[in-house]
């Protein structure tokens, strides 16, 4: 996270007029926990993340002086070990926490933030944005569908076309927050909505097809790398190389994994990660000079290969 984003995120929290600060991930599910929450509150200011960089934005709401009558809601981000002692301090300054997600906690961890915070409620059963529906919204038939199309793409059942469309268009913050804001008002496809989706549809076309050409199978995993899709990447891996395991690397890192044996959080975890049984991620904390080594010598990485190796160790499919 940069020091441009760190003065955005102050500047905008020290103008901000509303109580609730939303911190969520990047995908359709926490796009459509935004939605709702938006639905049910107006005025939220709401903060992307990735699962990897959440606990430096808690980091960055704890040095924000505005702290009255503020409530961090959380949503669709696991819990992790490092974010247990600033939660603690946004608390003491004031802060009023809730926690909704449906990731794979560790026990000792939710017992202790569920002893610090005002609300947590993990649900392995649901999407992010199903938990957050039944909390906040339960009986609004909008915020229903926007829970369901929710629901449709992150437990990869793509019955409802509109979340592949709506999927597709999110690229960056900006379109997160608009689609995000165009569902609260129920508006599920519209020209705006189309035009955002025919924008990246070339660009998610393209951005697979390297990344399968720079794929390679070792053993039982398939790896490449790719900068975003990483679901469809997966999945077109899994198909190529009938593989078990498939892993998505960054250039600083960062990984997405997938496995048909219920064990993708176990490997995530080992790396400073967490998610899903069935996928997850993580970070490999790459240095300078790890970047430049992945770029010259790819995949035979010490970092990688640790990876790869651990993959490997979990794979009983």
């Amino acid at each position: 996270m940069c020091a441009r984003v760190n003065r955005q995120v102050l500047r905008g929290l020290s103008r901000f007029d509303g109580h609730i600060v939303h911190l969520t991930h990047t995908d359709l599910d926490a796009v459509c926990c935004d939605a709702l929450f938006k639905r049910r509150y107006g005025n939220v200011f709401t903060i992307f993340s990735s699962v990897q960089d959440y606990s430096s934005y808690l980091e960055l709401l704890a040095q924000a002086e505005k702290t009255t009558n503020l409530t961090l809601c959380l949503s669709d981000l696991g819990g992790v070990t490092s974010a247990f002692e600033v939660v603690a301090r946004l608390k003491s300054k004031g802060w009023h926490v809730e926690w909704r997600d449906h990731h794979v906690w560790d026990e000792r961890f939710f017992e202790d933030i569920k002893n610090v915070i005002d609300y947590l409620r993990v649900d392995r059963e649901l999407c992010a944005c199903e938990i957050v529906y039944t909390d906040l919204l339960d009986g609004d038939l909008i915020a229903k569908e926007i829970a369901a199309i929710g629901r449709d793409r992150d437990f990869w059942i793509n019955n409802d076309p509109r979340s592949e469309v709506l999927s597709t268009a999110i690229s960056d913050d900006k379109s997160r927050e608009e689609i995000a804001l165009r569902l609260s008002r129920g508006a599920f496809a519209d020209a705006q909505i189309e035009a955002m989706y025919a924008l990246q549809i070339g660009r998610k076309s393209e951005a697979i097809s390297k990344a399968i050409q720079k794929s390679v199978l070792l053993g039982r995993t398939a790896v490449t790398t790719s900068n975003g899709y990483t679901s469809d990447v997966a999945a077109r891996l899994r198909d190529k190389y009938h593989s078990t395991t498939e892993i998505i690397l960054r250039g600083n890192g960062v990984f997405s994994v997938r496995t048909v044996a219920p064990v993708s959080n176990q490997i995530a975890m080992l790396f400073n990660g967490g998610g899903h049984p069935h996928a997850a991620g993580g970070n490999l904390s790459f240095t300078r000079r790890d970047q430049i080594g992945f770029r010259l010598i790819g995949y035979r990485l010490a970092k990688v290969q640790k990876l790869i190796e651990a993959a490997s160790r979990f794979d009983h499919s």
